[in-house]
């Protein structure tokens, strides 16, 4: 008898235990709320009411942006001086122009896989689309600061135009065209290589890109964007996470990321940012390139190691895989992580990629000097 009381009173207090502690339980977390608008209806909006874009720990949010006005300014007879000589294969001594790699037929690039000049290059010419933006970071590796400083560099460099700036002012002097150019300009007809520089770079700031279907729908025209190209923005801001380095209204973070793929086309590799400040955290990086006519600029990469935007979607999202002879110089960047995206949700980024073309620029071509 005595057993069985025991027994029961152990039972009881088992259940008081398990009563008084279930009352003492959190309750469960509320479920995540879902948003059950389907993709076009959530994006119908304002781009501050989008969807929240998947941002990386210590990344800079900004959000994707219209293309903006070009706040370039200038006199038009500096652009018009600036756009001859851009275009005069005259200023070296290969018969090459600015406009030979910056074609804008080809949307101010060439369309190949490295430049060409009068010697061997060894990197991918990046467009002049908007380079007003790029204050400061000019080149691949950003070691120009200056339009001033960029220009002087490939008008001299050995493997581009090979001028030569000393004797450039002389012989421009020996063309009577330039004359009336140069006085309707700056006053006079005195020629001096600091004004060949400031005219080219008064010019090439004024190079823009134009609207795409996707400023169309940014400013409210939803149905600039067709649905999967809409899913293709969604992806591009959430899953596929490319919104952490392409962002803003040129797709680009100015920053300097490190994706691997260093070795050129002879098989050496190209230390990127280093050799322009000589830190060790610069090796193999290379300024995040915007992304307007992302379609109409391939190859890609800094040497041009990629042919198509499928090939450039497949690396990344398999986490930049290096085979073959490519590897990594320094240390790859921490934001390449594999990211699992269908087949199906990479030719989306695709589709929406494409919507950041324009049109062909119309430029007229000067008729130079003589």
């Amino acid at each position: 008898m005595r057993k069985t009381t025991l027994l029961y009173g152990f039972i009881a207090a088992l259940c008081w235990n398990a009563c008084g502690k279930s009352t003492h339980e959190p309750s469960p977390k509320e479920p995540p709320v879902v948003d059950s608008r389907s993709l076009r209806e959530q994006y119908s909006s304002s781009w501050d009411q989008w969807p929240k874009a998947e941002w990386y720990d210590g990344v800079t949010a900004k959000e994707l942006a219209a293309l903006p006005d070009n706040p370039s300014v200038a006199d038009p007879a500096l652009i018009t001086l600036g756009k001859a000589l851009f275009f005069d294969n005259r200023l070296g001594n290969g018969g090459n122009s600015c406009a030979s790699c910056h074609n804008p037929e080809t949307y101010w690039h060439d369309q190949k896989k490295v430049a060409t000049g009068i010697g061997t290059h060894h990197r991918n010419t990046p467009t002049m689309e908007n380079v007003w933006y790029l204050a400061g970071n000019l080149f691949h590796d950003g070691r120009a600061t200056t339009y001033m400083d960029q220009i002087a560099e490939a008008i001299e460099s050995p493997i581009e135009m090979g001028g030569n700036l000393e004797t450039l002012p002389w012989a421009l002097q020996q063309i009577k065209g330039y004359t009336p150019l140069f006085t309707q300009a700056y006053g006079d007809a005195h020629i001096t290589k600091e004004r060949i520089l400031e005219a080219i770079a008064t010019f090439s700031k004024t190079i823009s890109s134009e609207a795409t279907p996707f400023d169309a729908f940014i400013q409210g025209q939803y149905s600039a964007l067709n649905d999967q190209q809409l899913s293709g923005l969604h992806l591009f801001r959430t899953k596929g996470k490319c919104i952490n380095c392409h962002n803003g209204p040129f797709f680009t973070d100015l920053q300097y990321h490190n994706l691997g793929y260093a070795v050129d086309w002879d098989g050496k590799l190209d230390h990127g940012r280093y050799e322009a400040t000589k830190q060790e955290t610069d090796r193999g990086k290379f300024r995040t390139p915007g992304l307007r006519n992302i379609a109409n600029t391939a190859p890609y990469w800094h040497n041009g190691e990629i042919a198509t935007l499928h090939e450039v979607i497949d690396l990344l999202n398999r986490g930049m895989p290096h085979t073959g002879r490519q590897k990594v110089n320094g240390k790859l960047s921490e934001l390449v992580r594999p990211l699992q995206l269908t087949a199906a949700e990479q030719q989306a980024i695709i589709a929406f990629l494409q919507a950041l073309s324009s049109d062909v620029p119309q430029m007229e071509k000067p008729v130079l000097p003589e």
